[in-house]
């Protein structure tokens, strides 16, 4: 689980030379859409998701995938057995887990504005005014509506909710395993060190 977020991090470090020396531009060369675009862009994101509801939408989205989280990683053998195990450790366990939805919220709460922003330059982007406009009628529907409704809560879904769990599972026994094989690694670059 620590292990993903930092190979994504030292991935994008490990980009970011590479696309200098390739002439790719940087973040602060990315060409600004076309403000028309950019405007049309900015109505179906509210469309998409209102601005009265984002808060409450962002919890929808969280609630269940740290949930879904929790549950995957007390599949996992070894911190399944300590949990079961051992009242305190399950206490902090849940701690733990519940500092962690609450962070995330904040970090996605005080983050959605500036998401919404990068969304709608990409919307801009990828869609003339035209097809902006189609997008907006659409979720202006009933059906539209509906759709933009139930896309928020899919992550409850109990086939999202039963496919996350056994991913985080999977996740933690393969974190558990290249672990271990990190420590065996190291343990046997120190010894060689000391010799």
């Amino acid at each position: 689980m620590i292990a993903r977020p930092f190979l994504l991090a030292a991935l994008a470090l490990a980009a970011a030379p590479a696309a200098a020396q390739t002439g790719a531009p940087g973040p602060g060369a990315i060409a600004a859409p076309e403000p028309a675009r950019l405007a049309a862009a900015r109505r179906v994101l509210d469309r998409l998701m209102p601005p009265a509801t984002r808060a409450a939408t962002v919890s929808a989205m969280v609630a269940p995938m740290m949930a879904n989280m929790r549950e995957g990683m007390a599949q996992s053998p070894q911190l399944g057995a300590m949990l079961r195990e051992n009242a305190k450790m399950k206490a902090v366990f849940d701690r733990f887990m519940d500092a962690q939805e609450q962070r995330s919220l904040t970090l996605i709460r005080d983050s959605m504005p500036g998401m919404v922003e990068a969304m709608a330059r990409a919307y801009a982007r990828r869609f003339d005014v035209t097809q902006l406009g189609e997008i907006e009628r659409f979720f202006a529907t009933p059906t539209g509506a509906a759709y933009a409704q139930a896309s928020m809560s899919v992550m409850s879904d109990p086939d999202v909710a039963a496919f996350q769990r056994q991913m985080m599972a999977d996740a933690m026994r393969q974190a558990q395993a290249s672990t271990g094989d990190l420590a065996k690694e190291i343990a046997a670059v120190q010894a060689e060190a000391r010799q």
